[in-house]
C-alpha cells in the first residue's frame, strides 16, 4: 500500500516537469504578443483575435482527445498492456491528423470570418496573413502533444520539459530575429512573428522525435505495431467515448473565455489587447495547476488500470491537497490578501457570462475590469461545482473494475511477441 507521502512525492515527480511544460506553452504565446504589441495596436489586436479564435479550435479537439488518451493510456500502462498503451497513442495521431484538416480550412479563412463579425479591415488583413503563416506548426505541434502524452503516460516527463523550455529559448531568438532584423537574420516586420514560432516548434518535434525515439527508443517499450491493428473499433470507442465529453468540456469552458473576449473588443482594441495579455498572464501563473491535474490524471489511470481504487481515491485526495495549497499560495502572491467573494448559485454561463456583459459592457462607459470580474464569478461556482462532484459521488471500486476492462483490451492477441515487435532488451 503507498503511503500519501510516496504518492505526493510520486505525483510531484511527474507535477514539476509538466508545470514547466505548461509554463513554456504559455510563454510562447506571450512571447508574440510582447513583440506584436511593439509593432503597433493593430498588429497586437490581430494576434489577440487569431489567438483567440485559434485557441478555441484547437484545444477543443487537441485538448479533448489528449486529455482522454492520457488516462486511457495510464490505464494501460497500469495494467501492464503495453501494446495497447501503443494503439491508442497511433489511433490519436490518426485523429488529430484528420482533424488537422478543418482545422487548416477555419484558419485560413479566418480572417474573412474576423472582417465579416466587424473587425477593421487592417486588423483582419493582418489576422488572416497570421493565421495562415499558423497553419505551418498546426500538424506538428500537435504531434508533439500526442508523443508527450504517450510517454507521460510511461511516467517519464522530463526530456519533455527539457525541449519545451528549449522551444521557447529558440522561439523568442526567431521571433525577435526575423520581427526586427535582429541577430543576422532579415527584418520581415509582422509576418517574422509567426514563421519564427512555426520554425521553432518544428525543430522541437524533429529534435523530440530524434531524441526520443531514435536515441534514446523510449518508444519500443510499447512494441509499436503500424500495421493497421490499431483501426480497432472498441479501441477507437474507448477513446472517443472519453475524449468526446472532455473536448465538449473544453469547448463549453473556452466558449464563455471567447464570449469574455468579445466583450473586450466591444470595449476598443487597446482593452483587448490587454485582455488576452493578462489572460495569457494568468495561465502562465496557474500552469501549476493544471500540471497538477495532468500528473493526478496519470497516477490515477495507473492505479485503476492496475486494479486499484483505493490507491487511485488516495491519489486523488493528494491531488486536492496540492491543488488547495497552490490557489492559496496564488492568491497571497497576486492578488495579496483580500477579502473572498462567496455565495454564487450557478455556474459560468448564469454567472460569469451575464455578470461580465451587465458589469463591463453594458454601462455607459464600458470597462474591461467589470469583464474580468464576471470572470472570476463564474469561475468560482465552476470550482465549487466541480470539487463537489469528484470528491462527493465516485464509485471508486467500479471505476476501477471499468479501467481494467478497458486495459485488458486485446490482451490474449496482443499477450503472444511477434518477430516484428521490437522490444527493450
Amino acid at each position: 500500500m503507498v503511503s500519501a507521502r510516496q504518492e505526493l512525492r510520486a505525483l510531484l515527480a511527474l507535477a514539476l516537469p509538466s508545470a514547466l511544460s505548461t509554463y513554456c506553452f504559455f510563454a510562447i504565446s506571450i512571447t508574440e504578443l510582447s513583440v506584436m504589441g511593439h509593432l503597433g495596436v493593430d498588429e497586437l489586436a490581430a494576434v489577440a483575435y487569431s489567438q483567440m479564435c485559434m485557441d478555441l479550435s484547437m484545444l477543443v479537439f487537441m485538448q479533448g482527445f489528449n486529455a482522454g488518451m492520457n488516462a486511457l493510456c495510464s490505464q494501460a500502462f497500469g495494467a501492464k498492456n503495453y501494446h495497447l498503451l501503443g494503439e491508442y497513442t497511433l489511433l490519436t495521431s490518426l485523429l488529430l491528423t484528420v482533424a488537422c484538416v478543418p482545422l487548416a480550412v477555419l484558419w485560413w479563412n479566418l480572417g474573412d470570418i474576423l472582417f465579416a463579425a466587424g473587425v477593421t479591415e487592417r486588423v483582419a488583413t493582418l489576422a488572416a496573413v497570421y493565421c495562415r503563416l499558423s497553419l505551418l506548426w498546426l500538424w506538428p505541434r500537435s504531434m508533439f502533444q500526442v508523443l508527450a502524452c504517450f510517454y507521460q503516460a510511461q511516467h517519464i516527463v522530463q526530456p519533455t520539459a527539457a525541449f519545451n523550455a528549449l522551444a521557447v529559448v529558440l522561439n523568442s531568438f526567431m521571433v525577435v530575429g526575423l520581427t526586427y532584423g535582429r541577430f543576422g537574420m532579415p527584418e520581415l516586420g509582422f509576418i517574422g512573428c509567426p514563421l519564427g514560432t512555426a520554425l521553432a516548434l518544428i525543430v522541437r518535434l524533429m529534435g523530440y522525435v530524434g531524441y526520443m525515439n531514435f536515441y534514446r527508443k523510449y518508444h519500443r517499450r510499447c512494441a509499436w505495431r503500424c500495421d493497421g491493428r490499431f483501426l480497432d473499433a472498441s479501441i477507437l470507442r474507448n477513446l472517443v467515448s472519453i475524449g468526446v465529453p472532455l473536448a465538449g468540456g473544453t469547448l463549453f469552458e473556452n466558449a464563455q473565455l471567447i464570449t469574455m473576449t468579445l466583450f473586450a473588443a466591444t470595449i476598443g482594441e487597446i482593452q483587448l489587447g490587454t485582455h488576452n495579455s493578462m489572460m495569457e498572464l494568468f495561465f502562465f501563473a496557474t500552469s501549476p495547476l493544471y500540471a497538477v491535474v495532468t500528473a493526478a490524471v496519470t497516477r490515477m489511470g495507473t492505479h485503476l488500470g492496475a486494479g486499484k481504487p483505493a490507491q487511485a481515491l488516495l491519489a486523488a485526495q493528494v491531488c486536492g491537497a496540492c491543488i488547495a495549497t497552490l490557489t492559496a499560495i496564488n492568491g497571497v502572491i497576486i492578488a495579496r490578501p483580500m477579502p473572498v467573494m462567496v455565495g454564487f448559485a450557478a455556474g459560468a454561463w448564469l454567472v460569469g457570462v451575464p455578470a461580465a456583459y451587465m458589469l463591463g459592457v453594458h454601462p455607459s462607459q464600458p470597462k474591461l475590469l467589470g469583464v474580468w470580474i464576471g470572470m472570476i464569478c463564474g469561475y468560482t461556482v465552476t470550482s465549487a461545482i466541480g470539487f463537489s462532484t469528484a470528491f462527493g459521488r465516485p464509485n471508486w471500486q467500479q471505476e476501477a473494475d471499468k479501467a481494467v476492462m478497458r486495459s485488458h483490451l486485446k490482451e490474449k492477441e496482443l499477450a503472444s511477441p511477434q518477430d516484428s515487435d521490437p522490444l527493450l532488451p
